[in-house]
């Protein structure tokens, strides 16, 4: 059975319960709940950012500094509890402009944070050898 059939890609909430597949699956949302934030840390928000997808997580992203970044430019948002989750889900779901600005962010921090790679080697050949210019 395929995971992007005509039902799937109506769903309102979909739930999977496979390894590999949750990066291309962000895609179809609005918004993502990404667990792992009421234990050691959260599991990967940057790629639901990727597809414009703002990001609700538990309270413990402290050494996560993207997590960070998103919840400072209202591309990501903490909660605590059910309640707070609940409130957070409404307020998104029930104001298209609030959930459209959450996903500009998001995607805006993405972009914006592209190519460290060329940043990184770029600082190493001008700080460690700089004869190679």
């Amino acid at each position: 059975m395929g995971v992007f059939n005509e039902e799937s890609v109506k769903a309102r909430v979909m739930i999977i319960d496979n390894i590999g597949m949750l990066s291309s699956l962000y895609r179809y949302g609005q918004l993502a709940y990404v667990g792992g934030g009421f234990g050691k840390g959260i599991h990967n928000i940057l790629e639901a950012a990727a597809y414009g997808v703002p990001v609700v997580f538990g309270p413990n992203y402290s050494k996560f500094h993207e997590a960070k970044e998103l919840i400072a430019c209202s591309g990501a948002f903490t909660i605590h509890d059910y309640p707070e989750f609940r409130d957070k889900l409404h307020y998104l779901l029930q104001d298209p402009q609030a959930l459209q600005n959450a996903s500009r962010q998001a995607v805006h921090y993405v972009i914006s944070n592209t190519g460290a790679t060329n940043r990184i080697l770029e600082h190493v050949l001008e700080n460690y050898f700089p004869d190679t210019k």
